[in-house]
Order: C-alpha cells, then structure tokens, then sequence
C-alpha cells in the first residue's frame, strides 16, 4: 500500500491517495511492458510474427495506446499486422487468480484454426501474461 501525503510534497490541498493492489503473485510486480499499437485487433494486415518473440516464465503486460488486455473475440484474419490473429478463447481469472487459457488464431477457415495456451494472472486492475511462441510465422497476440 502507497500513501501520499500531500503538504509534505508542497503541493495544494488534496485527499489522501491510497492504492492497493489486489494480487500478491510475484508476476504483478515483475513483468516486461509492452506498448505497440501494431498489436491492436484494429490496426490492418501485415507480416509481423510472435513466433520467436517470447519465453515461458517471462511475463507479459500490455499497456498503453498499444492495448491493455488480449482480445477476448476475433478479429478475423489479418489483423494486428498479422496473418493469423490470435485472440483469448478462455474465461479470464478473477482478481488474484492466475488461469490457464487457449489463444485462438483466426484464418479465413476459422476463427480457432490453431491454437496455443497461455496463463493469465489477474492482478486487480490489470493482466498479466505467460506467453508462449506460437506454433508457426504470422502469428500474433491481438490487443485491445
């Protein structure tokens, strides 16, 4: 828990902020960021591939204009700057909780033509990701 006091920082009269996070799963604290807003289940068609882009037990949070959270739909081939959009097909964990789920990857036969799982750590007011590479090139995690 942080606490901010603010006459001791000169700053004008305010509330006291108090901010609590909800999980005590080390990988809330301990994650690589990423911003990229190539990744958005929005942006067009490209070749861009997770396919050697991560390692298990490295996890993942995304943030920013880039997304905040894998799409839980599909977007349908080609998006993300990507062939084959990969999307989250599980139930999401509730706050604390860490879950194993499937990410789909969509082509023009199916919205789930191949797949991989991942875990997903809730930690309150945001995700945290355990990826693994997908199986083949042009395929990419999608945010939103």
């Amino acid at each position: 828990m942080i606490s901010l006091n603010c006459s001791s920082l000169h700053l004008p009269p305010c509330d006291r902020t108090t901010t609590t996070t909800t999980s005590t799963a080390a990988q809330c604290y301990s994650y690589t960021t990423i911003n990229d807003v190539t990744r958005l289940a929005t942006a067009g068609n490209g070749l861009t591939s997770d396919y050697s882009s991560f390692s298990t037990g490295t996890w993942i949070r995304f943030s920013g204009a880039g997304g905040t959270q894998i799409t839980t739909s599909s977007p349908g081939q080609y998006h993300c700057t990507a062939q084959y959009s990969g999307w989250y097909a599980g139930s999401l964990p509730s706050p604390g909780g860490t879950v194993n789920g499937t990410v789909c990857y969509a082509n023009s036969a199916s919205s789930c033509y191949y797949a991989n799982i991942i875990s997903v750590t809730n930690c309150g007011s945001f995700y945290v990701y355990d990826l693994v590479n997908p199986s083949m090139s042009y395929m990419r995690y999608c945010t939103v």
